[in-house]
């Protein structure tokens, strides 16, 4: 599992180390379960920052003051971070070193845990199939919905609206030409999770709320 690479590798000397995917995932050290909340939604400003900036290639980050330091590795879809103390002992290369070597190792975990769920998802999905009732024929709605939508969110996301929109469309699998009633009511949820790792969780129901609104 991730968490038992990040275990090994804060052993090792790596504080608080972490790994966050752009959807939204994140896994920490067991250290730091109980800060794990504020890695998310630092992880999640930091991606559509970089998204809202544009094409600009960037893989790596450095955050250093006097008390509390935060070091980032990047590719398109991942980062891998540590939070650290700044005292004496701290030498920088020692932990872009170790950041590279988790990245490394951390593409086989990734891989062996996708590969986990979607067998687990398939027997789930299996279950479901064999007792699952007479489905209600999907509803398709109006694509226009969706600038709606984005409308009301930037009420509340202002310059992310237009990021976490396309990437909430590509996590959930949504094609905006075939925009059904279900998927757009599974769109919003997603939309004002992600939402509330930006402006709190209770502007992000407020946000869903209003979002509900609009499709009914």
């Amino acid at each position: 599992m991730a968490q038992d690479l990040l275990n090994r590798f804060e052993k090792k000397g790596l504080s608080c180390p972490f790994i966050a995917s752009k959807t939204g995932g994140v896994v920490v050290a067991s250290s730091a379960e109980s800060i794990k909340n504020e890695i998310a939604q630092m992880t999640t400003v930091i991606f559509e920052t970089i998204g809202a900036v544009g094409d600009i290639d960037i893989d790596k980050i450095e955050i250093l003051t006097d008390t509390k330091s935060l070091v980032l590795a990047l590719d398109q879809e991942n980062l891998m971070g540590s939070l650290f103390e700044q005292t004496e002992g701290v030498i920088i290369d020692d932990i872009w070193s170790s950041l590279k070597e988790l990245k490394e190792q951390s593409a086989g975990v990734a891989v062996a845990e996708e590969k986990e769920v979607k067998e687990v998802k398939e027997v789930k999905e299996k279950k479901v199939e064999e007792k699952k009732p007479e489905e209600k024929p999907k509803v398709q709605i109006d694509a226009s919905i969706l600038d709606n939508m984005k409308d009301t969110m930037k009420d509340y996301l202002g310059d992310f609206t237009e990021r976490i929109f396309k990437n909430q469309l590509k996590a959930q699998r949504i094609k905006a030409e075939e925009l059904y009633d279900d998927d757009a009511r599974r769109l919003v949820f997603a939309l004002g999770k992600a939402a509330g790792m930006i402006i709190g969780p209770s502007k992000g129901r407020d946000m869903t709320n209003k979002l509900l609104e609009i499709l009914k």
